[in-house]
């Protein structure tokens, strides 16, 4: 079996996008933690409030109310797992340049989320978006948007950069 090949100038973008993501969430997170018990923060009037929000689940709350254990193996366990995974990938050589910084929203993102996990219990959540009383999006915070980013890059070079390197 060949082991890959590493590069470890790659983990430059853990510093240059990880780790300052992770300080401005933990940041926010710690000024959110501010509105516990405070009416919402209107920021655009109808579509736009920061609200605290105590998120023991995972995923817009999804498995809130499991047990305490479930909690701690998936949510923590799991979680923690992965995120180790994909921070050693930031070190092994891709063939394409954007995977390092996919792989460094990624680690923001969980890293983040998983500070809170181990330190509060549950994540810190506070930013709601919502079409009036027609359509609410789950609150979330700035971990959750370097996730949706990673998603997103993945998506754009799947669809779009991955044809332009075949032809």
């Amino acid at each position: 079996m060949k082991l890959p090949e590493l590069a470890p100038r790659q983990g430059w973008w853990l510093l240059l996008i990880a780790a300052p993501l992770i300080i401005i969430d933990q940041l926010t997170k710690q000024w959110a933690l501010g509105l516990q018990g405070q009416e919402a923060i209107t920021v655009v009037n109808g579509f736009w409030e920061f609200v605290y929000v105590e998120n023991r689940g995972s995923l817009w709350g999804l498995g809130g109310n499991f047990s305490e254990m479930y909690k701690l193996v998936v949510l923590r366990g799991f979680s923690t797992l992965v995120t180790l995974v994909v921070l050693a990938l930031v070190f092994v050589k891709t063939p394409h340049k954007l995977y390092p910084v996919i792989y460094a929203f990624i680690i923001a993102g969980a890293a983040g989320n998983l500070i809170d996990r181990f330190m509060r219990g549950f994540v810190v959540d506070f930013i709601y978006w919502h079409l009036g009383d027609w359509y609410h999006h789950p609150v979330f915070n700035i971990a959750d948007i370097a996730i949706v980013v990673a998603i997103s890059l993945v998506l754009i070079d799947a669809l779009f950069l991955q044809k332009k390197k075949e032809n």
